[in-house]
C-alpha cells in the first residue's frame, strides 16, 4: 500500500538520497545541474510544493524532479503522483502548473503529453549535459482541466 503525502523542507536529503540509488540517473540529474545543494534550495523556498510517494514510510517517489524508484516505475506511480498535485495547488489559489524536462528525456515527455501536459516553449541549449547543449521543454496545464479530469479518477 502506498501514501502520498506533500514533502516537507526536511526531507530534501531522502528526495536525493533516493535518486542515488541509481547511479546513471543520479548522473543525468548532475549534468542538469541538480546536486543536493539544489535540492536544498528548492525545498526551502516560500513557493515550494512537492509530494513524495511512500510505500512503508520510505520514499520511492517525489514530484520535485518527478522521480520514481527502479523497483516501482512502469506501474503508474509517476501519473498517481502528477494527478494528485492539483489537491495543494487548488488550495492555493493557482491556474497552471509549469513544468520543464531536457528534450533527451523521451520518457518524461511520453508522462507529461499522456497526463495533459501542453508543450509551450522551449528554452534553446538550456542544459549542459556530458559537454552537449540541450533544449528544455516548457509544459503546463490548466487546473481546472485538471479537477475536472481527475474528478473521476477517485
Amino acid at each position: 500500500m502506498y501514501n502520498i503525502n506533500k514533502l516537507l523542507p526536511v526531507e530534501f536529503s531522502s528526495c536525493f538520497d533516493l535518486m542515488k540509488l541509481n547511479q546513471n540517473d543520479l548522473k543525468y540529474f548532475k549534468f542538469l545541474g541538480w546536486n543536493k545543494e539544489q535540492f536544498e534550495k528548492q525545498f526551502f523556498k516560500d513557493n515550494f510544493y512537492g509530494l513524495g510517494l511512500f510505500f512503508d514510510n520510505k520514499l520511492k517517489g517525489e514530484i520535485l524532479l518527478i522521480y520514481i524508484d527502479n523497483e516501482k516505475r512502469n506501474l503508474g506511480y509517476a501519473s498517481k503522483l502528477l494527478s494528485n498535485i492539483y489537491l495543494g495547488l487548488n488550495h492555493r489559489n493557482l491556474k497552471k502548473i509549469y513544468l520543464e524536462v531536457a528534450s533527451n528525456n523521451y520518457k518524461a515527455i511520453k508522462l507529461y503529453t499522456k497526463n495533459g501536459y501542453k508543450k509551450k516553449g522551449t528554452r534553446k541549449k538550456y542544459y549542459n549535459f556530458t559537454n552537449e547543449k540541450i533544449d528544455a521543454l516548457l509544459y503546463e496545464k490548466t487546473i481546472n482541466d485538471t479537477i475536472k479530469s481527475e474528478k473521476n479518477f477517485y
